[in-house]
């Protein structure tokens, strides 16, 4: 009597582990996220007033986008790498005059990304200030002094960078 009851559990233990097997390797392939520039830092989400935002996605390389879109270019990171991508700005308001973080984006400047102090690639902003640089994990520094920003680039991780390049302030 005990052994059919067994010989049930058995089968349907193994037909739900068998499922759950299924199903994770048919699961859909992880969505992109999106993040906004406001100011002050990468918010989620796309940017509602029309500027540029980052499609973010785990061991592919990052896209600069003006509108979301159902279909976006995947280009998968070479082994051993990790992306910084970021954005060149100057402040227009806020700080000590409070309001909102509005910003202008510093288009086609030149970033020297440092290793260990040294020089080690140069990349440029786009037109909307966005820069995307492809790396091997480790520890980088962005830009010069005063503006810099010191950066940890992780295997196939993408790590946002806003870099202020300072401040256009009227009281």
């Amino acid at each position: 009597m005990f052994k059919p009851i067994f010989l049930s559990l058995a089968l349907l233990f193994c037909a739900t582990i068998a499922s759950t097997a299924y199903a994770a390797a048919n699961r859909p392939a992880a969505a992109w996220n999106y993040y906004h520039f406001d100011g002050r830092a990468f918010i989620p989400g796309p940017a509602v007033d029309g500027n540029a935002f980052i499609a973010v996605r785990e061991k592919f390389l990052p896209i600069v986008l003006t509108a979301p879109t159902a279909t976006t270019k995947q280009t998968p990171l070479p082994v051993g790498t990790g992306v910084i991508a970021g954005i060149c700005y100057l402040q227009t308001s806020g700080g000590k005059l409070g309001g909102s973080g509005s910003f202008m984006p510093c288009q086609r400047v030149p970033l020297t990304i440092f290793s260990a102090g040294k020089p080690f690639i140069t990349v440029q902003t786009d037109d909307n200030g966005y820069f995307v640089v492809v790396l091997p994990a480790g520890s980088y520094s962005i830009g010069g002094e005063p503006f810099s920003a010191a950066v940890t680039v992780e295997r196939g991780i993408t790590t946002l960078a806003p870099l202020r390049a300072g401040k256009r302030m009227v009281d």
